[in-house]
């Protein structure tokens, strides 16, 4: 799933710079959403380190 939501974000933005003529809300729209679709596979990366340990040993610090 974080894959998929990375390569959404990167597909959203070269979409928007590529092909799509948006209006100035989408101009807006798209950006902002792409942000929180990285935000959340941020999010999911995080989570999954910490549950596997994150390469400190299984210690919390």
């Amino acid at each position: 799933m974080i894959d998929l939501n990375a390569v959404w974000v990167v597909l959203s933005l070269v979409a928007m710079a590529a092909w799509l003529e948006p209006t100035t809300a989408g101009a807006v729209w798209i950006p902002v959403q792409a942000a929180v679709v990285a935000l959340f596979a941020v999010l999911q990366f995080t989570a999954l380190r910490r549950r596997d340990g994150g390469g400190t040993g299984g210690r919390r610090t």
